[in-house]
């Protein structure tokens, strides 16, 4: 099984995620609130709000899909319908599948998007005069946080694997 310290880490790691998600989202709820009441009430519209706004709500959509590959929330097609013969080994392999494909973009969006904050660097918003390395970033944070995430699932369901069980139940898509 995962070292109960590298499971209390990930624990630590996603309730920050959470909290981060959380706290940005109701900033860009602020911020559009703003917005909407300086342009329709006060007839003064705040110039940077919009932009800020965008921002926002791409470091709260890539925090949010990373939370999603931790529980694994993410999209997964199963086209065999649960109905597999073939032994526990192969159902093992059709069940990482996911988080395989997972991990496997993940490293790829992290070496891109590392990049891609780079050039951000010597870029700034024209509105709200953001950098926009801190808009960018949120790519290979997502990229950092879902390789951890999946790299995780898949010890996870190794270890399950190994002793007998399944893989770790999905989730059924419409659950709450």
């Amino acid at each position: 099984m995962l070292p109960q310290r590298i499971q209390d880490g990930v624990a630590r790691l996603a309730v920050v995620n959470r909290a981060i998600a959380t706290v940005l989202f109701a900033l860009l709820t602020a911020v559009v609130a703003l917005q909407v009441f300086s342009r329709f009430v006060i007839h003064a519209p705040l110039i940077w709000s919009e932009e800020v706004a965008r921002f926002l709500f791409f470091w709260v959509v890539l925090l949010g899909a990373a939370i999603s590959v931790k529980d694994r929330r993410h999209f997964v097609l199963d086209v065999t319908g649960g109905r597999i013969s073939g032994g526990p080994a192969l159902r093992f392999l059709l069940d990482i599948v996911p988080d395989v494909c997972v991990l496997g973009f993940s490293v790829l969006l992290l070496v891109e998007g590392t990049g891609y904050a780079h050039v951000g660097v010597f870029r700034t918003a024209s509105n709200s005069g953001v950098n926009m390395a801190l808009v960018y970033a949120a790519i290979p944070t997502f990229a950092l946080l879902s390789a951890i995430y999946a790299a995780v699932n898949l010890f996870v369901d190794w270890a399950a694997f190994r002793q007998g069980r399944g893989a770790a139940p999905r989730p059924p898509a419409a659950a709450d």
